[in-house]
């Protein structure tokens, strides 16, 4: 598979091209992202949730916006078309390791500063002060984001590229996780872009519906965001890997309903 390297600004492009590609059917798109969002405010279970199906979900917003790009109409239903493709599920579900293995790294760490900073302020001291405790966190704490910074860096070049290519050609997540890094190192300055341009605006956004209703920001932001990060990451996989895109067949149908047979009210045929 060849590897395109792209002018930074694609990652722009990537951006607006998706609000584009939304904005041409935005019903399916909206309700994709309502859905993810109603799983995610389901305390505890719905993070746990998302943990593991995010990767295949977001491959079916990539479905829906590779539909919505070849002239036919995504619908609600491609959300879950990753666990109805045969051979797709198991791959997808693999592509979620990284996350979940950052988070537990995370979890580690973070434990691990308390501890420390506990042992260097004393038990008792930072029981009854916290301030004091704060202040034994802060070199742990400046150790700790730069790591946090890295891993979710990692975490989103494995899964960047990998999610549309698993979902579109690959059956294998571990080649396409290998294959997405250095898709990302070769289009460095145009992921770096679409990376903080997208971060910024959602931080500006939600700051300013924030100031009406927290809750407010999360649901409306997750509303546009969800599906645009689903659209924007097949755009981006169609840019760089344009010889994979190039050989992909139509879209299948979604299956359909059989149709009911007939009634004959119940009577017998004379």
């Amino acid at each position: 598979m060849t590897i395109r390297t792209v002018p930074a600004g694609n990652g722009l492009a990537w951006l607006s091209n998706g609000i584009t590609l939304m904005l041409k059917n935005p019903g399916p798109f909206i309700l994709m992202g309502l859905i993810y969002t109603i799983i995610s405010v389901v305390p505890l279970l719905g993070s746990l949730a998302l943990a593991i199906i995010g990767p295949t979900l977001y491959g079916g917003i990539a479905w829906a916006a590779r539909r919505q790009d070849r002239g036919e109409n995504a619908e609600v239903g491609d959300l879950f078309r990753g666990f109805q493709l045969e051979g797709k599920i198991g791959p997808l579900l693999l592509l979620c390791l990284p996350g979940v293995i950052a988070g537990v790294v995370l979890v580690i760490l973070l434990t691990v500063v308390i501890l420390v900073s506990l042992a260097g302020a004393g038990m008792s001291a930072a029981m009854e002060s916290p301030a004091a405790l704060i202040g034994a966190m802060g070199v742990g704490a400046l150790v700790l984001l730069p790591v946090m910074l890295a891993l979710g860096l990692l975490v989103f070049a494995l899964a960047f590229f990998a999610i549309p290519d698993t979902m579109f050609v690959s059956n294998d997540a571990f080649a396409a996780m290998k294959q997405s890094v250095r898709a990302c190192l070769a289009n460095i300055g145009a992921v770096l872009l679409y990376l903080v341009v997208f971060v910024l605006a959602l931080v500006v956004v939600t700051g300013i519906l924030a100031l009406i209703s927290s809750l407010l920001a999360q649901v409306l932001v997750s509303l546009v965001a969800v599906p645009l990060a689903g659209a924007s990451m097949y755009l981006a996989w169609k840019d760089v890997y344009a010889d994979s895109a190039a050989e992909l067949p139509p879209a299948p149908p979604a299956p359909e309903t059989p149709p009911t047979p007939p009634q004959d009210g119940g009577g017998m045929v004379a």
